[in-house]
């Protein structure tokens, strides 16, 4: 007789395992490459807005504290990674940006690829689809439990309708009103919108469903996906889903 328990614990512990493996590999990396796991990140997050971050926003969307997210910035700066400049929008402030260094090593990073990269590619198009959906369901629970508060997934975006369609593009995109695939599934989104996990539960919950019926559930509740097609200025952006070109 199968025990759920020990599968949960089994699932989770290869879960944990596995993220403290990649974590570790990043400090192997040759040479320059070789990056703390939260200077990456942060990194990482710095080279996706060209306008810069202020620090506390950093802090919110790495979920750590605005200590934190000072020192990895400032060992950063010690590495010419990172620079920082006055906020045009308020002389006071300042905001973070990747240095030209800090460019051309995030360059050089996305072409190489990382471990985890690597890992994924090993697996068949059909589980890394699921992978994708499952990592969606997961990070919508942490976000629900209030473990993760930076992260923007398609999931947790008012603009997401899944498998409003068929085919090979079965989710629907409102903001731009388009349709995409689990390839084009985001972890984190620029454009995504926060679900509001304040009223009630009810939005994410059917979401959550959704995603795990798939194209065989209930459609009724989704009558409205494919005219549902605003943007925030209320109008149909004449634009492709934008993770449609990566």
């Amino acid at each position: 007789m199968s025990d759920p328990a020990y599968h949960l614990r089994q699932t989770a512990l290869g879960l944990e395992r596995l993220a403290g493996l990649l974590r570790a590999q990043q400090w192997r990396e040759p040479g320059e490459h070789a990056l703390h796991p939260a200077q990456r990140a942060l990194l990482e997050l710095l080279g996706e807005d060209k306008r810069g971050w202020r620090v506390g926003e950093l802090a919110q969307r790495l979920g750590v504290s605005a200590a934190s997210a000072s020192d990895t910035i400032a060992a950063l700066e010690a590495r010419e990674l990172v620079r920082r400049a006055r906020d045009p929008d308020d002389g006071r402030a300042v905001r973070v940006h990747p240095s030209r260094r800090g460019l051309a090593w995030l360059r050089r990073s996305r072409a190489r690829g990382g471990t985890g990269e690597r890992l994924l590619a090993t697996l068949a198009p059909d589980d890394l689809a699921a992978f994708s959906r499952s990592l969606q369901l997961l990070i919508l629970q942490a976000q629900r439990d209030g473990l993760a508060t930076g992260l923007r997934t398609c999931a947790g975006c008012e603009f997401f309708r899944p498998f409003a369609g068929g085919g090979e593009a079965p989710h629907y995109c409102a903001l731009v009103g388009a349709a995409f695939g689990d390839a084009q599934l985001r972890v984190d989104c620029a454009e995504q919108r926060p679900r509001g996990m304040d009223v009630g539960m009810s939005a994410a919950d059917a979401v959550a469903q959704r995603f795990r019926t798939g194209a065989g559930g209930d459609n009724d509740n989704d009558n409205d996906n494919h005219n549902d097609k605003t943007s925030r200025s209320g109008r149909t952006p004449p634009r492709r889903h934008s993770a449609s070109a990566e």
